[in-house]
């Protein structure tokens, strides 16, 4: 019989060590990436913006220089073009240096990134087996391409610096290497504009959030901030937030629905980031916690209070129609406002201005004491897909999730904004559709809730305005710009060579 070999304390001990060395190490770079390279101060984009001004002033001065440089020249030995050249080969130095760091960093955080999935899997989590662990594993390892390829490009055009103090900037070749360094610097800066718009990091707990984008979400919710927030995790957020859930569950006061009591926490938590006080925070969780509860969320080691805080300012931005909608309903709630219908609560939302794909939300909530069948109807001629009818079989809450007269938003018990907000929450039906627009500008959406013989019940009409990310787009263009000076510059680099060595045959 073979034993199979196990591994020993002191292996364990070694790995755990060289775990926190790689997450301490990233910890350091991070801050200096934070504070002067990727952000903050931005040296990989500042240094090459000046090196634009010393390029083209070599260029200009490469046949003659200035008149009041006539006196420096015989002191320094060297031409004003020549003087221009090696500024830029300086600044070019330390825009090597900022991109080598900056490099470095993302890959400590690519590393962090698997050893953790790693741990994850010896806790018998499988991560890979999540919706978005592909496409986020592929998104972090193409950062990580690109930084190598931006780096790459840097370097080779310090290198055309160095050519030119051989062959003299005042000759043709040195005018093309100067062309050619300042074209490979614009392929360099190409491939950086790229992984700008998704950054990432290992750091914070929630580093992955705004590399993440979900790929499926639930039509219809469940538990509608639980599902909201499983939504917008990325998969190791979300591995270790299920078994956060269920520690939770194991808390909570006898005789409180499960279900009821995590949607009254993340309200609670998400009412606290729009500015709920602490106190007030704290003896709302308490109606449905122990205190063992309590102690947990004031002191689990990834969900404290500031991560919650990132997280649900995360999806709000992400989801900005679904907290229109639950606002306008905690207005009404609070005022004491009659319900849209005497039988049922109906409200819709959609974001003013749609990007990628416009999200719809719709509440729908039966205030009667029957069940009935309703039609959920979704038309639109500037959207895909163009005509959506869904059927909701609604049944009657525990209890009339509503009320006619104005009510605090946090008070002992349930008869409070947020106490009947999590109820209607739980026992409404809330419908979530993506919609993909089909051209720019001006986009209307009619919303019509049926009943199953086609009557209207309520119907609402939405105007947005489609267009494209303002930040992504000047990504976008600056990237395309610079590669297509870069490879412009390439080619009429070549071009020029290739017409001096034609000519000097033809003489």
């Amino acid at each position: 019989m073979v034993e199979e070999p196990v591994d020993s304390p002191d292996d364990e001990t070694q790995q755990s060590t060289s775990e926190e060395s790689i997450l301490t190490s990233e910890r350091f770079w991070f801050a200096i990436d934070r504070q002067l390279l990727g952000s903050g101060l931005r040296l990989v984009l500042i240094l090459p913006a000046f090196s634009f001004f010393t390029y083209f002033g070599a260029l200009a001065f490469s046949a003659t220089s200035p008149k009041w440089w006539s006196q420096i020249e015989p002191t320094v030995g060297i031409s004003f073009a020549m003087a221009l050249t090696a500024l830029t080969f300086v600044l070019l130095l330390g825009y090597i240096l900022a991109q080598t760091f900056h490099r470095h960093r993302v890959e400590l955080s690519l590393n962090n990134f698997e050893q953790e999935v790693e741990r994850l899997n010896g806790e018998h989590l499988s991560v890979q087996s999540l919706h978005g662990y592909e496409s986020l594993a592929d998104q972090l390892s193409g950062a990580k391409s690109k930084h190598t390829w931006s780096l790459s490009f840097g370097i080779l055009s310090s290198l055309l610096l160095i050519v030119i103090f051989f062959v003299d900037i005042a000759s043709l070749n040195g005018r093309i290497m100067l062309l050619l360094s300042f074209s490979t610097l614009m392929l360099s800066l190409s491939q950086h504009f790229l992984t700008r718009s998704s950054p990432f990091n290992m750091d914070e707990r929630t580093g992955l959030l705004k590399a993440y984008n979900p790929p499926i979400h639930p039509s219809t919710l469940e538990m509608v901030f639980d599902d909201l927030v499983k939504t917008h995790m990325d998969p190791l957020l979300r591995s270790v937030y299920e078994i956060y859930s269920k520690e939770l569950e194991q808390c909570l006061k006898r005789g409180t629905d499960p279900q009821y009591a995590r949607e009254k926490i993340l309200m609670t938590l998400y009412r606290h980031s729009k500015g709920l006080d602490f106190k007030t925070m704290e003896s709302e969780l308490s109606e449905v916690l122990t205190k063992k509860g309590m102690d947990l969320v004031r002191s689990h080691p990834v969900f404290t209070i500031e991560e919650w805080l990132s997280i649900i300012d995360h999806i709000e931005h992400a989801c900005p129609a679904f907290f229109r909608m639950i606002g306008r309903i905690e207005e009404d709630l609070g005022a004491g406002r009659a319900a849209t219908n005497s039988d049922i609560v109906f409200e819709v939302d959609m974001e003013n201005v749609v990007h990628e794909r416009a999200n719809l939300f719709t509440l729908i909530h039966n205030l009667s004491d029957t069940p009935r069948n309703v039609v959920l109807r979704v038309q639109s001629p500037d959207f895909r897909p163009h005509d959506i009818a869904m059927t909701y079989r609604l049944n009657p809450g525990e209890q009339h999730w509503w009320s006619a007269k104005a009510l605090p938003l946090a008070a002992e018990g349930d008869e409070d904004v947020l106490g009947l907000m999590s109820g209607l929450l739980r026992d409404g039906t809330v419908a979530w559709q993506s919609l993909l627009p089909e051209r720019f500008g001006e986009a209307t959406v009619s919303v019509r809730l049926e009943e199953q013989s086609g009557d209207l019940i309520i119907g609402r009409q939405i105007n947005v305005r489609v267009r494209t990310k303002f930040l992504e787009r000047i990504l976008g263009i600056s990237s395309v710009t610079t590669g297509l000076l870069g490879i412009l510059g390439i080619s009429a680099a070549v071009f020029i060579k290739i017409s001096e060595i034609l000519g000097n045959i033809g003489v």
